[in-house]
């Protein structure tokens, strides 16, 4: 319920960093879905999370690098282009 607000030095980081923390916001609220939609293999990632704040934090941090999102639920955040699940696969990538 508490507002979620990053710090100067944070944001900094992030911009730094971009990358890595929205992998660690997948591996922490996310996943990485392999779909068969009517015999076509469908690779997509999804982010959920109840809080607006951190969903911002992530959906900014996917324009920062220039990857379309959209939101399926007003909870949800859904990478579906195959450009952008690409992007996503080179630093993320499927769990070991």
């Amino acid at each position: 319920m508490r507002p979620i607000r990053l710090e100067p030095w944070q944001v900094v980081l992030i911009k730094e960093a971009t990358e890595d923390f929205i992998r660690g916001l997948i591996e922490s609220d996310g996943c990485r879905v392999v779909a068969n939609d009517r015999g076509v293999r469908s690779v997509r990632y999804h982010f959920s999370n109840r809080s607006d704040d951190i969903r911002g934090l992530f959906c900014a941090a996917l324009d920062e690098l220039g990857i379309p999102w959209t939101r399926p639920r007003w909870f949800e955040i859904a990478v579906y282009r195959k450009a952008a699940v690409a992007r996503l696969d080179e630093f993320i990538g499927p769990k070991a």
